[in-house]
């Protein structure tokens, strides 16, 4: 039943497309030739339906009905499909007067709409078995036979189900079962509410939708849909459902509708959108759920997007419709502040800034008048108000873009790209700017290392040095405090190797090095030279950081000279000259380092440490790198047969809160999906990693913890080793602006409060830094470009049984074979690789029962056991009964009655390529259209 808060909003959609039909002559001459044409081809179906009545001929029937298909008329299209069903059922028909009852009295006019289903049924049993590989195909049960029906003038009211009419009506969200009688039923109920005199009409602006003008404007109701469905997620409560089951399918529906209302437009405007940039958008279907736990909440926005062709994955053209209004901007997820980056000055009038606020705030969208940070939407925005109305959307859309062009063109890397170094002081704050909010700076940690500075100046100072502290030197040489200088191994074992004259000795030359006469340059020149002031072990980085800790004032804590991450290489970010390479050593330090210093202290006055990382943060975050030649995600998803949007929500996701898990069924993929996510999305394979989780994980395996080791003198010690996620943190600190990837798979296999720790709190506080159980006296932050995506196969544990905390820092994404983005792969899959299709059927049917047996969704049979080449009768039979049966035999342990019915043989029997699922399975994946221009 049509609820009857959509009847209204429904009703103003049908009037925006009839607005469009008024201005289409070509349309409205065809429609009326037809309608001259409609009394004499429904009398002439009228009296074949009455001569299969007298005769029981139904060869007759067929003849009759390809002749009278093939003429011109509202019917035509009936001599495709429809005409090949009746073909195949009469040249197939049994001697069987039961069968041929049963089809006699179809074609016969139903009263009600139950006769009408239980007419579908019957003939789905006489028919379903007559042909092979799925023919004739029992989804054209309900086309067939309303063909005829509709043209009954005593009993009238029974639209055709042309193909556009449910197909349309799947796409608003208005159908929300593809049932074979339940999609034309419907459609029925739909025709009949809205133009109960001619339900003919209902069928035609369907079609107009569908083939003719895909956006005819965005629908006023969406604002009281918003309104609805926030209203019903304030009642949403994370990883406890909906308070019932009628909320959360209103939920589901309004989320549906939401969906499909600007997934339309988006598809509809795709060409004229192409033109008005020059670029080739592409565009697909967006998630109706915002997937953030176990029971994932249903959305309450919705937002059409064009993907930008050759640039970062996801950013685009979006336009978004909330409660409050409407926007069309360029929006960017994965590089946070691009809105004001690339804008470098004013933006075009009426333009705004948009905070994009969390989902369960119930206002996606608040226009700003200043960058936000964070995800970018810079663009247009209406207040319902004043939303152009129909058809004149359009016109306004495409004038904005067109303002937005010059940016979108930039971002797609056809426009002038901003400059490889920033000389320019008013550039340089910009990206200050950013590099305050995204990283962001000043955190605890900073401050922690500047006292960490302070504590080493002490211990460094030429009084102290007198009295040597080994113990505190080696901080300084093996930790990150105040900047890490990398593995000093040979340095440790020269020092491992002094006595206390050694040590003493050592430590004067260190005092002359840093605080003697002569030349900085010429010190540190002396200081890497061993038969000076050297020392075995002593590089430039660790001088380098020791002059950093002792003259704050002149000293930047960066210490190469040379490499990617060098002094010269952040010369040539900022456009600045090198030293001459005939220099010292030590000459070409301190000129460097001068040059960098004279320009950062413009940005950071008095703060070293603050300019020193800004430093690595240009080189690394804001250089332009060459533009892709192709969208990672997009490919990715082509390969995998998955909607391209659905893999841009889950980046989207992960981004949003940092980590994510996949969970469902076994043989869902969702390992594979994670591993292939992160490679489209980092393509450096160094910056990702997978490990997967087992009962005896702990803390120490995952984090770090103590290992044993021998030392260079061959005695036993314990070290410090880091984990995978310890040194995918610190790859990451050192990359700040480029994004890293750990993929734990079987999350829940371990004891997760037990292996995350203290981490629990960092996975949602980016920002902050604890003490971890090994380092006590060192503050540890999970960098903000580490991103996790978890896997777990819920026939093990169930979702229920993890640790609410760690369940409310995760984005949940349910990995089902019967819905969502998997609902279809298998079939997709078949079809592409020319396997049969009706596996799909079979292992739809299999997860049907399961579902029903076991009581719920997370015991099914996933899809991979089936996505292999060469499925063979034999091989079909040996993968059912090696890898799926026994998964069956463990769920259905001591019911051997229930297990039986999953034996091979009767599993083929019932769903195989002769049965209803199997044809339907079959006849989905056809290309082909029976639809009717009329």
């Amino acid at each position: 039943m049509i609820h009857p808060d959509d009847l209204p909003r429904w009703r103003h959609k049908l009037d925006q497309i009839e607005a469009a039909v008024d201005l289409d002559e070509e349309v409205k001459q065809r429609w009326a030739k037809a309608d001259a044409l409609r009394p004499t081809r429904d009398a002439e179906a009228r009296n074949l339906v009455s001569e299969l009545i007298a005769t029981r001929d139904f060869a007759a029937f067929r003849a009759g009905s390809d002749k009278w298909s093939r003429q011109e008329g509202p019917y035509n299209a009936f001599s495709g499909f429809g005409q090949m069903w009746l073909n195949q059922v009469a040249n197939n028909l049994p001697d069987d007067p039961e069968a041929l009852n049963v089809l006699v009295r179809a074609f016969t006019t139903p009263a009600t709409v139950d006769e009408a289903r239980s007419r579908f049924a019957e003939v789905e049993r006489v028919t379903r078995d007559l042909a092979s590989k799925g023919q004739p195909a029992v989804g054209r049960i309900p086309y067939v036979l309303s063909v005829f029906w509709s043209t009954d003038r005593v009993r009238p009211g029974w639209p055709v189900m042309w193909k556009s009419a449910p197909e349309r009506m799947w796409a608003l969200g208005w159908l929300r079962t593809w049932e074979n009688a339940d999609r034309y039923l419907a459609v029925v109920e739909a025709a009949r509410a809205f133009y109960p005199d001619d339900v003919h009409r209902f069928e035609r602006l369907m079609w107009f939708l569908s083939e003719r003008q895909g956006f005819v404007g965005v629908n006023p109701a969406v604002r009281e849909m918003c309104d609805e469905a926030t209203g019903i997620m304030a009642t949403y409560e994370v990883g406890a459902r909906y308070p019932d089951e009628e909320r959360s399918s209103r939920a589901a529906a309004l989320a549906a509708q939401l969906k499909g209302e600007l997934h339309i437009a988006a598809k509809g405007l795709l060409a004229d959108l192409r033109a008005a940039t020059g670029l080739e958008l592409e565009t697909s279907q967006p998630q109706d759920r915002i997937a953030s736990d176990k029971a994932a909440a249903y959305r309450a926005d919705a937002y059409a997007t064009w993907s930008l062709p050759g640039a970062v994955s996801a950013a685009g053209l979006r336009l978004w419709a909330t409660r409050s209004g409407l926007a069309l901007g360029l929006y960017d997820w994965r590089n946070p502040g691009a809105g004001a980056a690339l804008a470098m000055g004013p933006l075009p009038s009426g333009h705004r800034f948009f905070e994009i606020r969390p989902h369960l705030t119930g206002d996606r969208l608040v226009p700003v008048d200043a960058d936000p940070g964070g995800s970018t939407l810079v663009g247009k925005w209406w207040p319902w108000s004043e939303v152009p109305p129909g058809l004149a959307l359009r016109g306004a859309l495409l004038e904005e873009v067109g303002r937005l062009k010059p940016l979108v063109r930039l971002v797609a890397g056809q426009g002038e790209a901003v400059p490889a170094t920033i000389p320019e002081g008013e550039n340089l704050a910009a990206a200050l700017a950013r590099f305050k909010a995204e990283r962001p700076y000043p955190n605890d940690k900073d401050e922690w290392h500047a006292e960490q500075r302070q504590q080493f100046a002490e211990a460094l100072s030429p009084e102290n040095l007198t009295i040597f502290d080994l113990d505190q030197f080696r901080l300084l040489v093996n930790g990150k405090r105040y900047g890490n200088p990398g593995p000093q191994s040979v340095l440790n074992a020269s020092l491992s190797g002094m006595d206390s004259v050694a040590l003493d000795a050592f430590a004067n030359k260190l005092r002359e090095v840093l605080f003697g006469d002569g030349e900085v340059a010429a010190r540190i020149d002396r200081g890497l030279d061993w038969k000076d002031l050297g020392t075995k072990g002593l590089g430039e980085s660790v001088l380098l950081k020791l002059f950093a800790v002792t003259d704050p004032r002149r000293f930047l804590p960066i210490f190469p000279l040379t490499g990617p991450m060098g002094k010269i290489a952040m010369l040539r970010r900022f456009g600045l000259a090198e030293p001459d390479g005939a220099l010292s050593r030590g000459q070409q330090h301190v000129e460097a380092n001068d040059r960098l210093r004279a320009t950062l202290e413009q940005m950071l006055p008095g703060d070293p440490w603050g300019q020193g990382q800004f430093a690595y943060w240009m080189l690394n975050h804001d250089a332009v790198e060459p533009v892709e030649e192709e969208d990672h995600i997009a490919r990715t998803a082509r390969d995998l047969l998955l909607p391209e949007l659905f893999l841009h929500e889950l980046a989207e996701l992960l981004h949003e809160k940092g980590q994510i898990i996949f969970y469902g069924p076994p043989g869902t993929g969702k390992t594979y999906l994670a591993d292939r996510l992160a490679s489209a999305l980092q393509q450096d394979p160094e910056r990702r990693m997978l490990v997967q989780f087992h009962p005896s994980t702990s803390y120490e395996d995952f984090f770090e913890g103590y290992r044993p080791r021998t030392d260079e003198r061959g005695q036993l010690t314990y070290e410090l080793r880091s984990g995978p996620l310890a040194l995918m943190a610190e790859k990451a600190e050192s990359n700040p602006g480029v994004p890293h990837y750990l993929i734990i798979d079987e999350i829940n296999r371990a004891n997760l409060p037990r292996v995350f720790g203290e981490l629990l709190f960092l996975l949602e506080y980016r920002n902050k830094a604890v003490r971890t159980a090994y380092r006590p006296d060192e503050p540890f932050e999970l960098p903000r470009n580490l991103f996790f995506i978890g896997t777990m196969n819920t026939a093990d544990r169930s979702i229920a049984m993890v640790d609410a905390a760690l369940r409310r820092r995760f984005h949940f994404i349910p990995f089902m074979p019967h819905e969502g983005a998997m609902r279809s792969l298998l079939a997709d899959w078949l079809k592409k690789n020319g396997e049969p299709v009706w596996v799909a059927g079979l292992v739809d049917q299999v997860n049907e029962r399961l579902r029903v047996l076991l009581k719920g969704p997370h015991l099914q049979v996933g899809h991979s056991h089936f996505m292999r080449q060469g499925l063979t009768d034999e091989r079909l039979a040996r993968i059912w009964e090696y890898d799926v049966y026994p998964f069956i035999e463990d769920q259905l342990y001591g019911r051997p009655d229930q297990l039986e019915q999953f034996a091979w043989a009767k599993v083929h029997a019932a769903y195989g390529p002769s049965s209803a699922s199997g044809s339907e399975a079959m006849d989905a994946t056809s290309d082909d259209s029976d639809e009717s221009s009329f």
